[in-house]
């Protein structure tokens, strides 16, 4: 696991401790949704005149944008005429947001009064540009995340997903993480814009995975919380997307991270290995094969842009792929459940030399 390291930009004791935030809120729809939200924002233990709340409105139909005008005049709110989904409405926010950090949550979340104080103040103690808070089930019994994982061919998740909650120690101390999850992280917010913010080509999605080994590429650090509790109250979100456009999104996605984020040669052979394994799952399992083909046709029209991503990373590039290994944590974990699938997994890795940088791994890792 990598640890802090000599020349990292830890603050001194003479920083501000309460920086100013502006909370991000992309929400389309479901008001009652983002009234608990803001609700909980408002209960914050920070000073309130430190946080600022933007919040973009993804066209929603049921008056949200006059019930904020009339109701939350506080908060700033940017305008979409339509759903342009999570990665670009954030963009949008965090390019009007006046706080030097930006703390980014789902509408569907509602965070712990203690939830800021704790990502700051792990932000301070390790000089980490993203803060990843630890995100509960809504009744608080199931983890829903605690530290992100991903397989070698670009499949994020996230670490003890669904295992019983316990509660972390009164000391526990930050802890590395390939990514945090975008409904509920703190980020710098230069550190943010000079990586490229989300890839919009991703519109949802593993957008907060790619970003975050974006950012462990470019020399940045990304940690745990585990005391900034959040909950997920509804999954509101998830309900805007049908179960065929999540699985495409999921395809497309995971093939464009892993070609534009691992070195050079290593990525045009992760990128072919992930081809095959999506061919196998669509074989496998013939209810998402549609899906899988228009996840396919979706990374392939985004490749030129893709290609331009890669090849600026490849430019300011200063960790490289074996210093990032260690992070993925599952790096064989399968996408699909199944042992067909799990052993066809072992056989194209083999073949391509796709995984050399987790030779020390079980391939055999179960779903």
């Amino acid at each position: 696991m990598i640890a802090a390291e000599a020349g990292d930009a830890i603050p001194s004791a003479g920083e501000d401790l309460a920086p100013e935030v502006s909370f991000v809120i992309v929400t389309c729809d479901r008001r009652e949704l983002l009234a608990g939200c803001l609700e909980s924002i408002a209960a914050l233990d920070y000073p309130g005149d430190r946080v600022e709340i933007v919040v973009y409105d993804n066209g929603s139909r049921d008056g949200t944008r006059d019930w904020l005008a009339r109701a939350r005049r506080d908060v700033r709110v940017v305008a979409g005429t339509a759903n342009a989904g999570f990665a670009a409405p954030n963009n949008r926010a965090a390019d009007v947001a006046a706080g030097r950090l930006l703390c980014l949550v789902n509408n569907d979340v509602r965070v712990g009064p203690d939830f800021l104080r704790e990502l700051v103040d792990a932000r301070a103690a390790t000089g980490a540009a993203c803060v990843g808070a630890r995100v509960l089930s809504a009744d608080g019994t199931a983890i829903e995340f605690d530290g992100g994982t991903m397989s070698f061919y670009g499949h994020a998740a996230p670490h003890r997903h669904g295992e019983r909650a316990d509660e972390p120690a009164a000391d526990a101390p930050p802890v590395p993480t390939l990514f945090a999850s975008g409904a509920a992280m703190l980020v710098d917010r230069a550190a943010f814009r000079s990586a490229g913010g989300f890839d919009e080509s991703y519109f949802a999605y593993f957008e907060d995975a790619d970003l975050g080994w974006r950012l462990w590429a470019l020399g940045e650090r990304c940690v745990l919380a585990p005391r900034a509790g959040a909950r997920h109250a509804e999954h509101g979100s998830e309900a805007l997307l049908s179960p065929g456009r999540r699985i495409e999104l999921l395809e497309q996605n995971a093939l464009l991270t892993v070609y534009k984020n691992y070195e050079g040669e290593r990525a045009d052979r992760v990128f072919r290995c992930a081809l095959a394994l999506l061919a196998e799952r669509a074989r496998l399992e013939p209810s998402r094969a549609a899906a899988c083909e228009r996840g396919l046709a979706g990374a392939v029209a985004r490749l030129p842009f893709a290609e331009g991503r890669r090849r600026e990373l490849a430019e300011r590039r200063v960790r490289s792929d074996a210093e990032i290994a260690p992070l993925f944590l599952e790096p064989f974990r399968p996408a699909i459940a199944g042992e067909a699938y799990a052993e066809r997994q072992r056989e194209i890795a083999a073949l391509f030399d796709a995984a050399d940088l987790f030779a020390g791994e079980r391939i055999g890792a179960s779903a």
